[in-house]
C-alpha cells in the first residue's frame, strides 16, 4: 500500500477500477466493465456513476458511439451496467440531486439532462431520445441560456449550480431548470473567469470553481461574493496547470484534478498546499489491462521502459473527482480507470 503523508494526514492508495471498454461483461471475476475517456464521476451510496465521453467514432457494426454513456459500478467493482448510451454529443460533468436523480451537462448541445438512477440499458442497445426524465437548455448568452456548460453541483436547497464555461459565468437553476441568478464575466481578476470547468460546494455553502484558463481555483460565499483564490503560482509544486474538477472532504480539505500537470493537488481550506497525488495504480483492475491514453509521449515511455507499470501507475490526465462521507477519494483517470484512495486522519509513521 502506497501512502502520501502531510500535515498530520495520510492518503493511502487502495486499488483501481475498470479498463477501456464499451461492454458489460460476465467473467470469472463477476460482472466487469469500464469506461471510454471518463470525464466525471458521482457517488450515491456504494454506487459510482462514471460519465464516459466515448471513443469519438462509431464502432463497426453498431450505430453510434457505444462508449458515450453513463456507467454504474460499485466500490467492490461489480459493474451493474450502463445507460444513456449514445445519448450525448460532448458530455462533461455529473451531479446527483436530493431525489437521487443523475444530472449531466452536454457542452456541445448546451443542455442539462436528468436521469433516474436505476436505469440499465442492455449492451449494445440505445434509446438516445427516450431515457432522460427531462432536459433543458438553449444556446445563447442571456440569463438562463448556455454556451458550453461544464461543471454541476447541487446546494442544500437542491438548486443546481452550472458552470457556463464559454460565457465565463456561473448560473444557478432550480432542479427543474428555472433560472435563479448568475455571476461572473471574462477576465483574470477576482470573480472573473477564463473558460472555467468544474465546481463544488463545501459544508458551509461556499462555492469553489476550477478556473481552467486562469490556472486557479476561486472561492465564493453562498451569496456569490468573492472570497479568495489559490493555485496560480510560479512554484512548480504549488501551481495549477488547467485545473479540471474540485472536491471537498469532510475536514474541508480541497482536492483539485490538476489536468495539465497530471496530478491531484490537495490544499487546506485556506489554500495552503499540503500534498500531491500522482497516481499509484501498480496493480491491475479485475476488469482487465490498462490502456494508454492517446498520447505519443506516453506510448514512447511504455515502449522504452522495462517496467511499463512504472509509467502506467501514474495518472494520464485526471479529470473528475468525488469524495465520500468517509473520505474515500475516487479519481477519474484518462487511462480509462478509477483510482481510489482512503484518507486517514489518525495515521502514525511505522517504526524505522
Amino acid at each position: 500500500m502506497k501512502t502520501t503523508v502531510s500535515a498530520g494526514r495520510a492518503w493511502h492508495y487502495k486499488y483501481s477500477i475498470g479498463r477501456q471498454t464499451a461492454e458489460h461483461n460476465e467473467s470469472k471475476f463477476g460482472r466487469t466493465g469500464g469506461s471510454c475517456s471518463p470525464m466525471d464521476i458521482a457517488v450515491l451510496g456504494e454506487c459510482i456513476f462514471i460519465l464516459s465521453r466515448g471513443f469519438g467514432y462509431t464502432t463497426d457494426g453498431y450505430y453510434g458511439d457505444l462508449g458515450n454513456r453513463i456507467g454504474k459500478t460499485t466500490f467492490d467493482e461489480d459493474h451493474l451496467g450502463d445507460f444513456a448510451r449514445n445519448g450525448f454529443t460532448w458530455p462533461n460533468s455529473l451531479a446527483i440531486s436530493a431525489e437521487g436523480n443523475v444530472f449531466c451537462s452536454d457542452e456541445y448541445e448546451n443542455k442539462i439532462y436528468a436521469f433516474g438512477p436505476d436505469q440499465i440499458i442492455t449492451f449494445p442497445e440505445a434509446n438516445p431520445n427516450g431515457e432522460s426524465i427531462f432536459n433543458w437548455g438553449s444556446s445563447g448568452s442571456n440569463p438562463g441560456e448556455l454556451n458550453g456548460p461544464t461543471g454541476l453541483a447541487f446546494d442544500k436547497e437542491n438548486n443546481l449550480y452550472v458552470v457556463d464555461s464559454k460565457n465565463n459565468r456561473i448560473q444557478l437553476f432550480s432542479s427543474t431548470g428555472d433560472f435563479i441568478r448568475q455571476w461572473g464575466n471574462k477576465g483574470n481578476g477576482p470573480g472573473e473567469f477564463n473558460n472555467p470547468w468544474g465546481l463544488t460546494l463545501d459544508y458551509e455553502g461556499n462555492v469553489y470553481v476550477a478556473d481552467w484558463g486562469n490556472n486557479r481555483v476561486q472561492k465564493f460565499d453562498s451569496n456569490d461574493n468573492y472570497l479568495s483564490s489559490f493555485g496560480y503560482s510560479e512554484e512548480r509544486e504549488v501551481c495549477l496547470n488547467r485545473p479540471a474538477h474540485v472536491a471537498i472532504d469532510n475536514q474541508g480539505d480541497v482536492y483539485v484534478t490538476d489536468w495539465g500537470n497530471k496530478r491531484v493537488q490537495i490544499y487546506e481550506p485556506d489554500g495552503e498546499i499540503m500534498a500531491s497525488l500522482y497516481g499509484d495504480a501498480d496493480d491491475y483492475s479485475k476488469a482487465g489491462l490498462y490502456v494508454l491514453n492517446r498520447d505519443p509521449e506516453s506510448i514512447k515511455k511504455v515502449q522504452q521502459n522495462p517496467d511499463p507499470m512504472q509509467h502506467l501507475a501514474t495518472f494520464g490526465r485526471p479529470t473528475g473527482i468525488a469524495i465520500t462521507e468517509d473520505n474515500r477519494i475516487v479519481i477519474a483517470d484518462t487511462r480509462c480507470r478509477l483510482q481510489i484512495y482512503q484518507k486517514d486522519t489518525e495515521y502514525s509513521e511505522p517504526p524505522a
